[in-house]
């Protein structure tokens, strides 16, 4: 089964069957060797059953079209951004079942962490091990589906801990401080009368409901209620804008990025989370995996870089992952590690969702 993975055809222009052949062999050889790749090479590697002078001019007509530059005159070509645009778009098939990555995929160790963060955390390291590269994975909206149950603890003196929990298993644990002592009967209480208050409510419906039990002032619970809001808010915030980055310090062994300063500017983009945010939430829209390729990225600390993104499914929730990488990058291994765990990360969401509605 074959399912496209670009988003948009960029470049209308159509090559010949020999030129993209070419072209393929030139952007293939270069993603394994990182070398400059010469007529010399493809007449040795690669069946072309063309002369060293022949591939010279469809490189030379090539590189006239923009696919192809070359760092000085007597070096070999390489293929610029738009080359990788069109081997993506046009070039190379995307193939959910290769034989060459899918019993590597296979063997990976599955995800399993309990809490939800701590499976985000997972699939990021998921993606870094299996690409090789940094894998980025952003916590979708509301992921956490239904309310499920609060629950109070009391402990030393005023001190009261909170635990909100939701039906997929997202937690948020908080210790407040209360004015006054309150026995663990009350609180008890309390969690009972809020469970069946809140029960198979959605998160905005939780607040807007823990917003009018505010207004009606329950004697003795004010605080509580109130720190009972505060608690579901921040699961929101915390949940909707939680990014997981794993692997990061991949990209420091690429040959691309010797160059300190561009090390720092990368890094101070992942520090930036709002920006990644921002760069991978254009997928949620698209269907299929997307890519945006060195200068496509529109923030300039990235240009040195390409993302191959997904999204997945939490119940009626999309969230984004992806992975970022020099723009020398196997692409086609990338894009079957992105769509690979942004299916594996829907089914485990969805199975979760569905055990706890059933509870």
């Amino acid at each position: 089964m074959s399912a496209k993975h670009s988003i948009n055809q960029v470049y209308s222009m159509d090559l010949s069957e020999r030129s993209r052949k070419v072209l393929q062999a030139v952007i293939d050889s270069y993603i394994e060797t990182g070398l400059p790749v010469g007529s010399a090479v493809l007449v040795k590697k690669y069946e072309f059953n063309l002369s060293s002078a022949t591939l010279r001019n469809i490189m030379a007509e090539l590189e006239e079209l923009g696919y192809l530059t070359h760092p000085h005159t007597s070096a070999g070509r390489m293929p610029t951004d738009r080359g990788y645009r069109y081997y993506i778009d046009t070039i190379i098939s995307f193939e959910r079942e290769q034989p060459s990555f899918s019993g590597e995929l296979a063997q990976a160790e599955a995800l399993q962490s309990g809490e939800i963060h701590q499976l985000m955390e997972e699939a990021s390291q998921f993606l870094a091990r299996l690409s090789h590269h940094a894998g980025v994975v952003v916590a979708p909206a509301e992921p956490e589906g239904l309310y499920r149950h609060i629950e109070f603890v009391r402990l030393r003196g005023n001190e009261v801990l909170i635990i909100f929990v939701t039906n997929t298993g997202a937690v948020m644990n908080k210790i407040v401080d209360m004015d006054e002592a309150i026995s663990q009967h009350d609180l008890n209480a309390f969690s009972g009368y809020l469970d069946e208050e809140l029960e198979y409510r959605t998160l905005p419906e939780v607040r807007q409901r823990l917003l009018e039990l505010l207004r009606e002032e329950k004697a003795g619970f004010l605080k509580l209620f109130e720190r009972a809001y505060r608690a579901s808010q921040e699961i929101r915030e915390r949940e909707s804008e939680k990014v997981f980055i794993g692997g990061a310090s991949q990209i420091i062994d690429s040959p691309e990025f010797t160059d300190i300063e561009k090390i720092r500017a990368l890094f101070r983009a992942f520090e930036d989370k709002y920006k990644l945010i921002k760069l991978l939430d254009k997928s949620v829209a698209a269907q299929g995996i997307k890519v945006f390729i060195g200068s496509e990225n529109p923030y300039f600390e990235m240009q040195d870089c390409s993302l191959v993104v997904g999204s997945y499914k939490a119940g009626s929730a999309i969230g984004t992952l992806g992975v970022i990488g020099p723009v020398r990058m196997h692409y086609k291994q990338v894009i079957q590690v992105v769509d690979y765990t942004s299916r594996l990360l829907s089914r485990i969401l969805d199975e979760r969702l569905k055990k706890g509605i059933d509870r």
